[in-house]
């Protein structure tokens, strides 16, 4: 069986974050979406399983489509910073 990609967004608006998780788990694959509030005000975590990896992808899009259509944005993910030079 060939290995299907895990998917990871975070969309942001204002003060509010969105972020959606496509990943296996033990039965299948699995579409987490945590919502809350950049400040760390609280939020909520929503877990939806899915039978196989063509219905997990399609409901995983169809939630960044909706994310989306309410104004938010698609963030770039923080850069590891480049280490520092070793000094001899």
């Amino acid at each position: 069986m060939p290995a299907m990609p895990w998917q990871f967004v975070r969309l942001q608006r204002e003060a509010r974050y969105v972020e959606l998780r496509l990943q296996p788990d033990l039965f299948g694959w699995v579409v987490t979406r945590v919502a809350g509030d950049v400040q760390g005000g609280g939020g909520t975590r929503r877990t939806t399983p899915c039978a196989d990896y063509p219905e997990a992808i399609h409901l995983w899009n169809r939630a960044v489509r909706a994310c989306k259509r309410r104004g938010y944005a698609p963030v770039a993910p923080a850069s590891a910073p480049s280490p520092a030079p070793l000094s001899a």
